[in-house]
């Protein structure tokens, strides 16, 4: 068997077989999806920025659930496979570049609108759902995750911003601090996590 074609049967391998799996995964970015649409729900009802914050925080857990459960099924089947194929420089190479994707935190300036933000991660579920569709490879699918919490960080930056200098400015102005303080402190200890 040619190499070329040793590695499309390796991608298809990832996820066939195990319909509960993908239904699993599928049922979990459709509850995703509702959360961000509760997002946008949010936005247009001005809810308070750092109830949108809390909530992105919770998209981006959710993520990281499926991210695990899916790195999981890549490394004991994409990644061994590969291994045992004697192919393991293009595995190990791989699992980096995957794993760094999915801890990179988003450094890019913000110039989309949070409308623009949440129509790029809606287009990014739906193909998300797609590849578990049609069995494409765990590595396509964990990328696609990495983007998705890049576009939430930027989502979060804008109204981060729009929260600290008018929400928490007016709200320290009106009084009560230490309430206003405690509430932001734990709004950022569940974006930094």
């Amino acid at each position: 068997m040619e190499k070329g074609e040793q590695k499309n049967i390796e991608e298809i391998f990832c996820l066939t077989g195990e319909e509960s799996f993908r239904k699993n995964l599928i049922s979990r970015i459709n509850r995703i999806a509702g959360q961000l649409r509760g997002i946008e729900k949010m936005i247009l009802n001005h809810v308070k920025c750092d109830e949108i914050l809390n909530q992105i925080s919770s998209i981006k857990s959710a993520l990281n659930g499926i991210a695990k459960v899916v790195l999981e099924a890549h490394l004991k089947n994409c990644i061994v496979q590969k291994v045992r194929n004697g192919v393991e420089e293009e595995a190990t190479s791989e699992l980096i570049t995957i794993l760094s994707k999915l801890m990179e935190k988003n450094s890019k300036s913000i110039t989309d609108s949070n409308d623009n933000i949440v129509r790029k991660i809606e287009k990014q579920i739906a193909e998300m759902k797609v590849s578990i569709e049609v069995n494409q490879c765990c590595g396509s699918i964990l990328k696609d995750i990495a983007l998705i919490k890049n576009e939430l960080d930027s989502m979060a930056k804008v109204i981060l911003d729009r929260h600290v200098k008018n929400c928490l400015v007016r709200d320290i102005k009106a009084g009560n601090e230490e309430k206003i303080i405690d509430d932001f402190i734990y709004t950022i200890n569940k974006m930094i996590k």
